[in-house]
């Protein structure tokens, strides 16, 4: 069984500086590119369209809300979407059409299929911690796949099997250390304020189709959500 027609989706506020490089990593993988851009005021919009990427503008309210709506504009030609972040690209030697393929002539029922997505900080890559080479689901049978609605840490959701594929994308923001922390201060606020929303961090969120099962950060966050408050600052 071969796959029918896959696109890539990309979103962007400002992304002036990196979005060349990811609509280039995945150019001759995918027959078609969106970019879903929040009202940059930068040069993000025409770099794109010179890319050869067509721009959907929507604001922004949420990340999980901008991807659903992301999912919802593909046309019905699309059968596989490649979710892809702007400070992101795939590896160049990433041959997305044949892992389809090869994964399909496995199991034809398969929803999803796992990359394996790697940090670059400070112009090393992340090797400890969880972040290297770490399994995310990013491509997926779009008409029966959502994002979790969620503040943070939103995982892609199939009705159907997922497998690992031989597909490696590299986080590397090329924006300064200013904007990392500035980002993930933002992060750690949307966290804590979906932890108030739940009063609790569960293990038991479905990772079993959406992707693989809790990493040791996730299981980390999961203890230590677990202990009372006062201990907290003493444990992870």
């Amino acid at each position: 069984m071969r796959q029918g027609r896959i696109a890539a989706f990309i979103l962007t506020r400002n992304e002036e500086v990196q979005i060349e490089r990811a609509i280039r990593s995945v150019r001759d993988k995918v027959d078609e590119i969106y970019v879903v851009d929040s009202l940059s005021e930068d040069r993000t919009v025409a770099i794109a369209r010179s890319c050869g990427a067509e721009v959907l503008e929507r604001e922004f309210v949420t990340y999980a809300d901008q991807v659903n709506w992301a999912i919802s504009q593909l046309p019905d030609d699309i059968e596989w979407a490649l979710r892809l972040d702007a400070d992101e690209y795939v590896c160049g030697k990433a041959d997305i059409r044949a892992e389809i393929n090869r994964l399909l002539s496995a199991d034809s029922t398969i929803e999803g299929i796992r990359c394996r997505r790697s940090m670059v900080f400070m112009g090393k890559v992340l090797k400890f911690g969880g972040m290297h080479r770490k399994p995310v689901l990013r491509l997926f049978r779009h008409k029966n796949a959502a994002c979790d609605i969620r503040l943070v840490d939103e995982h892609i959701r199939v009705q159907g099997p997922v497998r690992q594929g031989d597909i490696d994308i590299i986080d590397h923001d090329l924006k300064g250390f200013g904007f990392w922390m500035d980002k993930h201060k933002r992060y750690a606020d949307l966290e804590a304020r979906q932890f108030l929303k739940e009063k609790t961090f569960s293990a038991t969120r479905d990772h079993v189709s959406s992707g693989p099962p809790p990493s040791l950060q996730q299981k980390k966050r999961y203890l230590y959500y677990a202990l009372p408050s006062v201990l907290r600052p003493l444990g992870i």
